[in-house]
């Protein structure tokens, strides 16, 4: 019997072992997404037990797994999904397209939070769809029309130009020609860049943020409002940009290459008047005006020479075809190691004018590694960059005379047609940064992060002239380093029932430097060295160097009870070397608090209602100024022009240095200017993230902007600089985006934003007088700024038209004397016919008038993508409304001096209606040549045209091939498409693009138009 017993114990624990085998059993599955495609690097883990595994690039898993053991799956892009394992079909799982809108992970300012605990306002671009089909040199170019309130416009189509980026209104005022622009914050992975040259150490015109590869960007997060940005303290007043590069992802390697070659087409250009026709408008207007015994030149009369008898295009000889070619390639992975991230690029845009273009070297490598049993997490990153604009020199123009020949004519050899020489701009950049975090508990970490940036800027600069027979030669070595060593501990406990607290502290330490080196010689020869030549004596050279710290301490406490009700503070303070010694100091407090209100019980039904929160905040940021010393009072040592003339500082004999009479006057006051933003904002998502709906009011208020004042000249000064300015700006922002599928392989995805903003002065220096802006000559461009209007408005006479008869011309009853026009001259019929505003019955400049606004009122964007099978379109639209623009292409074309024949080309007359004769229907005013005063002037409203347009900014079309297809080939995925960028346009304004202004509404366009491209690419994963 024990036998027995013993038998059948035996016989079970065998039975026991054989289940238990069987339970324990290493099983095999496969994760993938609703479309069949395998999931790479999904987390598949046995809920309760400490064993799980990841999916490979098939999507393949292998773990050791009981019957009845629950599995849970995760990805980033997807809902995690329980699963209960009874048999081996339970293994082939799909995972959900999770609603990103919800769950994504966003950096606003040194950390990361969830979108639902987000009370700022902040905007979010995926750059990897964006940049895969288009070459661009900059990403900037890449986020037009993307986020609702950033307005980046272009004022140039040359390659590497710089944008312009507003975010939520200009808010600078400068008394100069140069237009002030409010630039944001770029911060790249954490780390504050230089992104721009200050103007006393500017050596080149590229745009700085050109050398970043958009390529090797991950995403980019627009903080705009003052809770969000005002962690930055004073530099973050016109808002952040924050930049995160790529990193590795686990699973196997991936290794991309981008690989695309556009073709740039000439796009419209200016209208010519070319060969017979100029020659008919010179003699029409010699007919006309010309006074007794003024000839035409004999290049008019001698049709019989033919050197004379041409037809030249000279815009179609400078202007051509080109080439833009665009190559990327990357290896990225990670394991319980860490991860790593290489990329290369490079980058040829020739220019479609002659002698232009830009190229681009770049170079990242990011790193990441575990220690400590991952309690110890290292990064590192290193970017090296350079990119080289080619421009040609000032003299380079497109408006000679189409009746002279073009250059490779035999008759024109050794003739000065176009001034030779060429200017080269290189910018070097090299950008490392190193941080560890220590997890010191589970819900306590610290931070600490170390980095250096150098840039250097290099221009050689040659022109020679053949007239003359002098050469020029200028080089220039800019150097900028930024060296910056932040501190940060955050703390993430979560207790009782639904509570969440986040604390961050941090501080920070940055020294910045500036140096720049400029030497240049005249020749009285040309000659073949393009750099300066020391040996000869007229080489002269000058030097500068600046430098500023910034010592800041900062925190950041957000609270949130089940993710349903949010509270969030910030406050930094910064000790700016800057600032006057009065406010050295300066302090930048937020509050924000936000409401997810379709969490609440009486939503809990509502399945049409995905997400709803509402959101408010009020914060204090700032900003500084370029010149590093101006608080502490600027001093003038003297200096040597580039003709080795002399202007020295001296007493007794004695070299030395004394204040400068423009801006010497020391002013301890100097601060920080100061934004206050107030900002109410709510977000909607509905019908299970098909459509969202994010809405945003703003008031910025703009204080203490940084102007010139003037001072009574017994002072021994001009000027004395104060923060004496006010600018108010108002706005709406709106954005739409939808997500719909139509059957099974058809999906139409749109993104639409548009934001209204009203800018207005609402202070100024010398009791509140109107500032002309006027060059460093005195130039007056026409520009003004004035208490209650919006900033730069135009500064013109009132147009009334053209006076068409004698007795139109206003008479003075008092004196019987007819108005006088501008220069004192005699008003005639044919002439414009200004206003007399303050009714003296004469013209002048007391008769100018505030006469429009460059200021967009709405703009926008609306991007379209739709996708069927492997097939994909993106349309990217942008637009801007309520703005007005000058005309100045065609103002300067139309001021015909006494020697105009054969000076430059003509415009087309009969495309413009100019006054001839009496009875004519006509916008412009007679253009006489010779008359004692010109009608056709700067400040004339007829100029002043209607800004907006719409432009198809770009069109893509692609195919993805399948993976049925891909398992003939040995890659993993590729993409093939074409680009057609720059469209087309619709627009209201005469001149060939509304889009290529200022910032204060001037078409300075005319030397490099926006070209067309046509890009082809095929984008490769192995």
């Amino acid at each position: 019997m024990k036998a027995l017993i013993k038998g059948a114990c035996l016989l079970f624990a065998v039975l026991m072992l054989c289940v238990a085998g069987i339970a324990q059993s290493e099983m095999t599955g496969k994760v993938s997404d609703p479309d069949g495609k395998a999931i790479i690097g999904a987390s598949v883990e046995v809920k309760g037990k400490m064993t799980g595994a990841t999916t490979d690039a098939a999507g393949h898993f292998r773990l050791r797994m009981s019957v009845g053991d629950t599995l849970v799956l995760s990805s980033i892009g997807f809902e995690t999904r329980e699963i209960v394992f009874r048999k081996a079909s339970d293994l082939t799982i799909s995972l959900a397209e999770a609603n990103t809108i919800l769950s994504d992970i966003v950096v606003t300012g040194y950390k990361s939070q969830e979108k639902t605990e987000i009370t700022g306002s902040v905007s979010t671009i995926k750059m990897d769809k964006i940049a895969e089909g288009q070459a661009a040199e900059s990403f900037s170019s890449l986020l037009q029309g993307k986020v609702a309130g950033v307005n980046i416009q272009l004022n140039s189509g040359e390659p590497g130009a710089t944008p312009a980026i507003i975010i939520r209104g200009l808010a600078a005022v400068s008394r100069g020609d140069a237009s002030a622009i409010s630039e944001p914050l770029y911060v790249i992975d954490g780390i504050p860049i230089i992104s721009k040259m200050s103007s006393e150490f500017a050596v080149t015109s590229t745009n700085v943020l050109a050398d970043l590869n958009p390529s090797d960007i991950e995403d980019v997060v627009v903080l705009k409002d003052a809770s969000a940005a005002a962690i930055y303290g004073s530099r973050a007043a016109n808002g952040v940009i924050l930049i995160t590069t790529k990193k590795g992802k686990r699973g196997k390697p991936q290794i991309n290459f981008n690989i695309r070659t556009g073709v740039n087409f000439v796009p419209q250009l200016r209208d010519v008047a070319a060969g017979t026709k100029e020659r008919e408008q010179v003699k029409s207007l010699y007919d006309l005006y010309a006074p007794y015994g003024i000839a035409m030149p004999a290049m008019y009369t001698d049709v019989t020479n033919p050197f004379y008898n041409n037809s030249s295009d000279w815009q179609g000889y400078l202007y051509n075809t080109s080439v833009t070619q665009d190559y990327g390639a990357s290896i990225r992975g990670a394991g319980d190691f860490g991860q790593y991230s290489i990329s290369m690029g490079y980058m040829d845009s020739k220019g479609i004018l002659f002698n232009t273009g830009f190229k681009r070297y770049s170079l990242m490598a990011n790193t990441s590694f575990n220690a400590l049993k991952s309690k110890l997490i290292i990064n590192n990153t290193l970017a090296v960059s350079r990119t080289d604009q080619g421009r040609n020199p000032d003299g380079l123009s497109t408006t000679y005379s189409s009746l002279l020949p073009l250059p490779d004519n035999p008759l024109v050899k050794g003739a000065e047609v176009y001034q030779p020489g060429h200017i080269s701009n290189l910018n070097d950049r090299v950008r490392f940064s190193s941080d560890a975090t220590l997890n010191i508990l589970r819900n306590l970490s610290y931070k600490a992060s170390l980095s250096l940036e150098y840039l250097r800027a290099m221009q050689d600069n040659y022109s020679e002239s053949r007239r003359t027979l002098r050469a020029t030669n200028l080089s220039a070595v800019g150097e900028n380093q930024n060296l910056l060593f932040q501190n940060t501990v955050t703390y993430t406990p979560k207790f009782g029932d639904g509570h969440s607290l986040s604390v961050l502290l941090g501080q920070s330490m940055e020294k910045t430097e500036a140096k720049i080196t400029t030497v240049n010689s005249i020749s009285a020869a040309p000659t073949l060295s393009q750099t300066v030549n020391w040996p000869r004596g007229s080489s002269i050279g000058s030097s500068n160097y600046g430098a500023s710290t910034l010592m800041s301490y900062f925190s950041r406490i957000d609270y949130n009870f089940q993710q349903k009700y949010l509270l969030g503070a910030s406050i930094r303070t910064d000790g700016s070397s800057k600032f006057g010694k009065a406010n050295r100091w300066g302090v930048f407090p937020s509050i924000s608090a936000g409401w997810n209100f379709y969490k609440e019980d009486i939503f809990a039904d509502a399945g049409w209602l995905s997400s709803g929160k509402i959101r408010g905040s009020y914060g204090l940021s700032g900003t500084t100024w370029d010149n590093n010393y101006l608080a502490l009072g600027i001093m003038d040592g003297g200096a040597l022009d580039r003709y080795n003339s002399l202007v020295e500082i001296a007493y007794g004999g004695i070299s030395g240095f004394t204040p400068t009479w423009l801006d010497g006057f020391k002013n301890d006051n100097l601060t920080w200017v100061k934004t206050n933003m107030a900002n109410l904002g709510i977000d909607l998502t509905l019908f299970k993230g098909k459509v969202e709906f994010i809405f945003d009011a703003y008031e910025k208020l703009t204080k203490g902007l940084l102007l010139s004042t003037a001072l009574p000249t017994t002072s021994g000064y001009n000027e004395v600089y104060r923060n004496a300015a006010d600018v108010l700006n108002r706005g709406l922002e709106f954005t739409v985006n939808t997500n719909m599928r139509f059957g099974r392989d058809f999906t139409w995805n749109t993104s639409l934003n548009f934001a209204y903003n009203k800018n207005r002065v609402i202070r100024l220096p010398d009791g509140n007088a109107d500032i002309i802006k006027v060059s460093t000559s005195g130039q007056d461009f026409g520009s003004i700024i004035r208490v209650g209007n919006p900033l730069n408005g135009f500064f013109f006479y009132e147009s009334q038209g053209i006076y068409q008869a004698e007795d139109q011309i206003p008479v003075d009853p008092k004196t019987g004397r007819k108005l006088v026009g501008l220069q004192n001259k005699s008003l005639q019929v044919g002439d414009r016919n200004f206003k007399d505003q303050n009714g003296d019955y004469s013209i002048d400049v007391a008769d100018r008038i505030y006469s429009g606004d460059p200021n967009p009122r709405w703009n926008g964007g609306w991007t379209n993508d739709f996708t069927y099978k492997g097939f994909s379109l993106n349309i990217v639209s942008t637009f801007v409304v309520g703005r007005e623009i000058v005309n100045t292409a065609l103002l300067d074309r139309l001021k015909l001096g006494k020697d105009f024949a054969g000076s430059s080309s003509l415009p087309n007359f009969d495309n413009y209606a100019i006054w001839e004769k009496s009875g004519d229907n006509a916008r412009y005013p007679t253009l006489n040549p010779w008359s004692d005063a010109t009608q056709v002037i700067n400040y004339d409203s007829e100029y002043i045209e209607d800004g907006s347009y719409f432009k198809i900014r770009s069109a893509t079309l692609s195919y993805t091939f399948s993976n049925r297809v891909m398992e003939r080939f040995p890659f993993e995925r590729m993409r093939i498409y074409c680009t057609a960028d720059n469209l087309i346009t619709f627009q209201k304004y005469s001149g060939p693009d509304a889009e290529l202004v200022t910032i204060d509404g001037f078409d300075m366009s005319g030397g490099y138009p926006m070209r067309r491209m046509l890009l082809f690419g095929v984008s490769i994963s192995l």
